[in-house]
C-alpha cells in the first residue's frame, strides 16, 4: 500500500502533471541533451531544448532585427549593426541545426525509432551551405574580375579614361545609326528590326562604369563586403524556409512519440502513459 501511494507522489511538486521519472527537470542535463547525440532524451528534456533554440532564433532574427529598426529611427548609424545582424543570424541559425539534429537524435533513440530520421534536421542547413558556396564562387569571380581591371587602371589612368570615352563614343555612334535605320524603316512602312529597337535607346555608360556596379577608378570594397555578405541571406534564408514544415513534424511526431519503455498499464506520464524510470 505504501509502495502505491509513494508511487502516485509527484516527481516536482511544482509541476505535479510531471508522473515520468526520466522526465525530472531536475535530472536534466544540458551539456549532454545538446551534445551527446548517442543519448536519450525524454519528452520534456526534448521540448525545453527545442523551446531554447527555438527562441534563439526569434531573439536573433526578428528581436535584433527590431532593436535595429529603433535604434536607426532615432537616428543611428546601423550599418555596422546591419552588417553584424546577417552574421549573426547565419551564425545562430547554422549552430541551432547542428544542436537541433542533436535532440531529435536523442529523442528518437528514447522513443526506440531509428536515429537516422534526425538527418532531416540537417537538409534545410546542407542546401542553405549549397546555395551559399555558389553565390560565394559566383561574387569571387566578379571580385577578381574587378580586381584586373583595377590593376590596369592603375598603371596609366589617362589612357584608361581615354579608352572608356572611345568605347562609350562607338555605343553612341552604334545607336544613333540604329535610330537613323529604324526611322528610315518606318518611313518606308517597314517595322524596325529588333536589335535596331533595343540600341536605339542605347547611348552607352558613364566612363568607367561597368554595368551600375562597382568602377575600378574607385577602391575595390573589401572582399567580405563584396563576396560575403551578400551571400548570407541565400544561407540562412533556405534553412528558414525548409526548417518550417520539419518544425511542424518535429512536433507533431517526434515530440509526441513515447519512450520504449512505455507501457499501456501505466500512469499518465508527460503526455502519455507510461512505467518505470529512464534506463
Amino acid at each position: 500500500m505504501s509502495d502505491a501511494i509513494s508511487s502516485q507522489a509527484p516527481i516536482d511538486p511544482e509541476r505535479p502533471w510531471i508522473t515520468e521519472e526520466d522526465g525530472d527537470p531536475a535530472k536534466m542535463n544540458w551539456l549532454d541533451t545538446f551534445l551527446n547525440p548517442a543519448g536519450e532524451s525524454p519528452k520534456l528534456h526534448f521540448t525545453r531544448a527545442w523551446t531554447i533554440l527555438f527562441f534563439a532564433g526569434v531573439l536573433a532574427w526578428p528581436g535584433f532585427g527590431l532593436a535595429s529598426f529603433i535604434a536607426g529611427a532615432a537616428g543611428m548609424d546601423t550599418s555596422g549593426l546591419s552588417a553584424f545582424h546577417g552574421y549573426l543570424i547565419a551564425v545562430v541559425l547554422g549552430v541551432s541545426s547542428i544542436l537541433s539534429f542533436v535532440i531529435h537524435s536523442r529523442r528518437l533513440n528514447h522513443a526506440g525509432k531509428t536515429s537516422l530520421w534526425a538527418i532531416l534536421i540537417l537538409i534545410p542547413l546542407a542546401l542553405g551551405s549549397l546555395a551559399f558556396m555558389g553565390g560565394i564562387s559566383g561574387k569571387a569571380a566578379e571580385y577578381q574580375e574587378l580586381y584586373d581591371k583595377r590593376a590596369v587602371y592603375l598603371e596609366d589612368p589617362a589612357a584608361w579614361r581615354e579608352a572608356r570615352l572611345e568605347e562609350q563614343r562607338k555605343a553612341q555612334a552604334e545607336a544613333e545609326q540604329a535610330r537613323l535605320e529604324a526611322e528610315a524603316a518606318r518611313a518606308a512602312g517597314e517595322e524596325p528590326s529588333e536589335e535596331g529597337a533595343q540600341n536605339r535607346g542605347q547611348r552607352g555608360g558613364p566612363p568607367g562604369g561597368f554595368g551600375g556596379g562597382p568602377s575600378p577608378e574607385n577602391p575595390l570594397p573589401t572582399k567580405e563586403a563584396f563576396i560575403v555578405r551578400p551571400n548570407l541571406m541565400s544561407f540562412f534564408g533556405p534553412i528558414f524556409l525548409i526548417s518550417i514544415p520539419i518544425m511542424i513534424w518535429s512536433l507533431t511526431w517526434v515530440a509526441r512519440k513515447p519512450g520504449k519503455h512505455a507501457s499501456a498499464g501505466a500512469g499518465m506520464g508527460y503526455g502519455e502513459q507510461q512505467t518505470g524510470a529512464f534506463s
